[in-house]
């Protein structure tokens, strides 16, 4: 895709929208009535879709118009225009020169990818955030001599976990396209160090004692920086936020390469650096070198902007061999917690999940670790792996956790929804062990609604689609309004067919409704009802409690 192909400017603004709400949603944010987005929707009869790309432009910008301290969407159109405009000035600044044209490429390309807007939407609206000198319209006579590789400007940082931020800064490293570090500094983070990621970072706790601060960072790059500096990096939104800076320009290695194969998926910088440098022994101590880090990051821009390989494609696709099989002894050791809310307090909420076991099973962990969701997944949420010196301990350490209630996951393997605590608030997140096998003895205890009921069902009605119906509705606010009104109104003793009956034709009135769905038979619209009712209308003791048959009853 080249610039001409590039999004028209309706396109354009509704890609950006959506990924800023996505951006909002992944974050857990709510507009100024405390609304989700899609308790927003749903206040609105709108429950067709929650992908904010299936909305239309003037429902984004209706919910972003309730968001922040004002109308957020057209801060967000209004920092776009800047963008436009200062690409437009380098393009002026640059002239017609081949390698000038194909750096514009790249910067338009990256800007056009489409999770541009849920990584860079709401970069320099955040609270304390500063801005480059971009924002003001530069005299292009000064900037006349300039090459392209001279604005050319690589950041990289490293972060670490305090009582205040779960990333905070701790490291940040520039190079120019020259190969020259401008800058390399410790950086000295707000409050106590509660997790240095060392074995990433290489960053002690210790090293982090001296007197550089954020705000000594920012000054400096912003020194470093002119009017037209296009910004390099590898997953660069992660190193704008943490200096909480904006960069109106700003070309992204990790939106211009593909993984074959995993169209969603972004390659890591190794993986990068393996197949468009050919350096095999990147990061062979196994920990993070900031420096290292984006002076590769640069070598990697330069090479797709002198043309050496997969110009035409957009993103360029790389390989990268399928991970190694686990090794089963640690997988049975492991138990894996997921559904972990992002907050800098969560490794601490996790942890007294085990210390509060009795002491000899707590004697037997052998560490916590955190594990990310994936970047625009939509989701505020997290994982975490607790090791065991043992399978016996793990198993053990299951079998002992209190739960709110015991289910099994879509491949039968055992997960207990365990209670954690904030300062604020509680949250439910899952426990279950890595290998099937483990803790399969907690399936004794009573299961969660649907996937109890599947237990009564011939195997032919466990078809891909009846699952997938029973997954869905869980999550559908029109079939739990549906589930609720039905019930009010049969005062809780209706036959079970009629409700299934009353919730299916309350569905179809809604307004809005879901895309196919008036379609689908009366069979699998029951199905979904089923699995939208509440679990205290669900029992092993009621003969019709079943999954409805193959045909209408």
């Amino acid at each position: 895709m080249g610039l001409q192909d590039a999004p028209t400017e309706g396109a354009d603004n509704h890609q950006l929208l959506a990924g800023v709400v996505r951006s909002l949603q992944a974050s857990g944010a709510r507009n100024r009535h405390g609304q989700s987005w899609a308790e927003w929707l749903e206040a609105r009869g709108n429950v067709s879709a929650r992908d904010p790309a299936r909305h239309e432009i003037s429902a984004l910008k209706a919910f972003l118009e309730e968001c922040g301290s004002g109308d957020l969407g057209s801060k967000v159109l209004r920092n776009h225009r800047k963008r436009l405009k200062a690409k437009e000035q380098l393009k002026e600044a640059l002239g017609s020169d081949r390698t000038a044209s194909r750096l514009l490429r790249l910067v338009e390309l990256t800007r056009a990818h489409p999770n541009f807007g849920l990584f860079f939407g709401l970069a320099g609206l955040g609270e304390g955030r500063r801005r480059s000198r971009a924002a003001a319209t530069p005299d292009t006579d000064t900037f006349q001599a300039l090459q392209a590789e001279d604005v050319l400007v690589a950041m990289d940082c490293e972060m670490v976990s305090t009582d205040l931020e779960e990333d905070a800064l701790a490291r940040v490293c520039v190079c120019n396209a020259r190969g020259e570090l401008l800058l390399d500094r410790l950086v000295r983070p707000p409050g106590k160090v509660t997790d240095a990621r060392s074995s990433i970072t290489g960053i002690e706790t210790k090293d982090l004692e001296v007197d550089y601060r954020l705000e000594d960072a920012q000054a400096d790059i912003l020194g470093l920086i002119h009017p037209l500096t296009v910004v390099v990096g590898h997953t660069l939104h992660k190193d704008l936020a943490v200096l909480r800076l904006d960069a109106p320009l700003v070309l992204d290695i990790s939106l211009l390469y593909g993984v074959e194969g995993q169209p969603k998926r972004r390659p890591a910088l190794a993986q990068l650096v393996q197949h468009i440098l050919g350096q095999d022994d990147f990061r062979a101590t196994g920990t993070h070198d900031c420096a290292q880090d984006v002076l590769v990051t640069m070598q990697i821009a330069l090479r797709r902007l002198r043309g050496s390989g997969h110009s035409q494609e957009m993103p360029a696709m790389i390989w990268v061999p399928p991970a190694p099989a686990s090794d089963s002894d640690l997988q049975a050791r492991t138990l894996f917690l997921h559904r972990i809310p992002r907050r800098a307090e969560a490794f601490g909420a996790i942890t007294k999940v085990f210390t509060s076991l009795r002491s000899d099973l707590a004697s037997h962990v052998e560490g916590i670790t955190m594990v990310k969701g994936s970047e625009g997944s939509g989701t505020a949420l997290q994982g975490a792996r607790a090791l065991f010196t043992s399978a016996e301990a793990a198993e053990n350490a299951f079998l002992a956790l209190s739960a709110e209630s015991i289910e099994v996951d879509k491949v039968q393997r055992p997960q207990k929804m365990v209670r954690i605590h904030f300062e604020d608030r509680d949250a439910l997140i899952c426990v279950r062990p890595c290998l099937g096998g483990v803790g399969k003895a907690c399936l004794a205890a009573p299961q969660s609604d649907s996937k109890r009921l599947q237990a009564d069902v011939p195997e032919a009605r466990l078809a891909k689609t009846s699952r997938k119906a029973t997954t869905k509705a869980k999550g559908w606010p029109g079939w739990r309004r549906a589930a609720e009104e039905a019930l009010r109104d049969s005062g809780g003793s209706a036959p079970w067919k009629d409700l299934l009956e009353a919730m299916v034709a309350r569905r179809r009135t809604q307004a809005g409704g879901r895309p196919g769905e008036a379609e689908e038979s009366q069979d699998l619209l029951e199905l979904r009802a089923l699995a939208a009712l509440p679990e205290e209308y669900l029992s092993d003791a009621d003969p019709m409690v079943r999954l409805p048959s193959s045909g209408k009853g």
